[in-house]
């Protein structure tokens, strides 16, 4: 069986409907997949493809899978780098949730979420639980924040395996550094871990976000287009 999915617990709860997330699949088997899908009640699937992998995409297109996100994926090698941390860069805490929820409300556009029209509706309370789980520690294992004189002007959630889930700078606060500032804490805080390789990714329409990540030294490593199919 050439195909794999599982259940993706958080966008189901989120959305309110059975998501999968598919994790492994070739051409040959889509219409295999989608029927395994359907006899186990999932009514939503996303599949994250290579760009360059065509017959796969061209299979997806014959099959009623919607394109609906571009990614780009970027890397750095942080073990012989020096940064230094901004004074202004702290350590969240689960007091600071609500002033990062506040903040994250209507944040994120241009995403796999807020693309879809089938989920678009859930978009906000979708980044809004995310970075609540984040300062749990659920979905991230740190997160550190801006915070001029009591007022958190952007943050960044980091996982140990070296991935860099959200980045986000206030409306009012862009274009001041904030974001390379964040993501040079970020990288002491790998090289504290041990961490050697950090990875980031960021929708394909989103140049200012691109510019911002290879101006701090992150290179492109591969580009991705995620498709969804509904029951």
């Amino acid at each position: 069986m050439k195909y794999s999915w599982k259940v993706d617990d958080f966008d189901s709860k989120v959305f309110g409907f059975r998501v999968a997330k598919i994790t492994d699949l070739d051409s040959k088997n889509v219409k295999k997949l989608i029927q395994d899908l359907v006899k186990n009640k999932i009514d939503y699937a996303t599949c994250r493809v290579q760009s360059t992998n065509f017959s796969l995409i061209h299979a997806l297109g014959q099959f009623d899978f919607i394109l609906i996100d571009g990614i780009i994926s970027l890397s750095i090698d942080v073990s012989n780098l020096k940064f230094d941390v901004a004074m202004e860069i702290r350590e969240a805490s689960k007091s600071d949730t609500s002033q990062l929820k506040k903040m994250t409300a209507n944040l994120y556009s241009g995403t796999r979420i807020t693309n879809d029209p089938k989920t678009r509706a859930f978009a906000n309370n979708y980044y809004l639980r995310w970075v609540e789980n984040s300062v749990n520690n659920i979905a991230a294992d740190s997160v550190l924040v801006w915070d001029e004189d009591g007022e958190i002007l952007g943050y960044i959630t980091l996982q140990k395996k070296g991935q860099i889930p959200l980045i986000g700078v206030s409306g009012k606060a862009r274009e001041k550094g904030i974001a390379r500032s964040l993501l040079n804490a970020a990288f002491a805080k790998f090289k504290k871990w041990g961490v050697k390789t950090v990875n980031i990714d960021t929708q394909m329409g989103n140049i200012p976000a691109l510019r911002v990540y290879q101006g701090v030294g992150f290179k492109i490593v591969d580009s991705y287009l995620t498709f969804r199919w509904v029951a």
